[in-house]
């Protein structure tokens, strides 16, 4: 996915190698890698060791759900950052008692989503041409907003199951997934 422009002009990259790593059901926390070294989709690189404000954003270190500040309430908080040279793992403890995020760590438990996403504001970055010959953003110094868990339609019929199955059970993540996540795929 290619550096996204979110409407507070912070940005965001959804990295294809960002995954889940360890997951912990009855303390509702994930281990995952939330970005890394690697070029995303549109050949864009955001350098991991270009952290600039780990200790700044964990002083408020929410998750959010897609990028969105204002539609859905935060579904967690990061317990800690591990900035290695080629990735950022980070641990996520889920809302307990908020169906809205008790349902997005559903989704993560059951292997529906996989995707995490960084919201972050460049500091110094510059064009250049990557291995395969693709010209993307590099940025080598960046300041974290917050993280998101994100539903990278990779494999949307995974999403169409969950809720025709009624494994989503809080309304607003519902009509969001029906509307702007799967759009036409789902029939009534």
């Amino acid at each position: 996915m290619p550096l996204a422009q979110l409407a507070n002009g912070s940005f965001s990259v959804a990295h294809p190698a960002a995954c889940t790593l360890t997951l912990d059901a009855g303390k509702m926390r994930i281990r995952s890698v939330i970005t890394t070294i690697d070029p995303d989709r549109a050949g864009d690189v955001v350098m991991p060791m270009g952290l600039r404000n780990a200790e700044e954003f964990l002083l408020n270190p929410v998750v959010l759900w897609a990028h969105n500040r204002t539609r859905f309430p935060p579904i967690g908080v990061c317990e800690w950052l591990d900035v290695q040279p080629t990735r950022i793992v980070a641990e996520t403890r889920f809302a307990q008692g908020v169906p809205f995020a008790e349902d997005v760590f559903r989704l993560y438990e059951q292997g529906i989503l996989k995707g995490w996403s960084i919201g972050f504001v460049p500091r110094k970055a510059d064009r250049r041409r990557n291995a395969d010959d693709r010209v993307g953003l590099r940025v080598h110094e960046w300041d974290l907003l917050e993280y998101s868990a994100v539903p990278i339609p990779e494999n949307p019929a995974a999403l169409t199951v969950a809720l025709q199955k009624g494994m989503v059970r809080d309304p607003a993540l519902r009509h969001w997934l029906r509307g702007d996540v799967l759009g036409g795929l789902l029939v009534g």
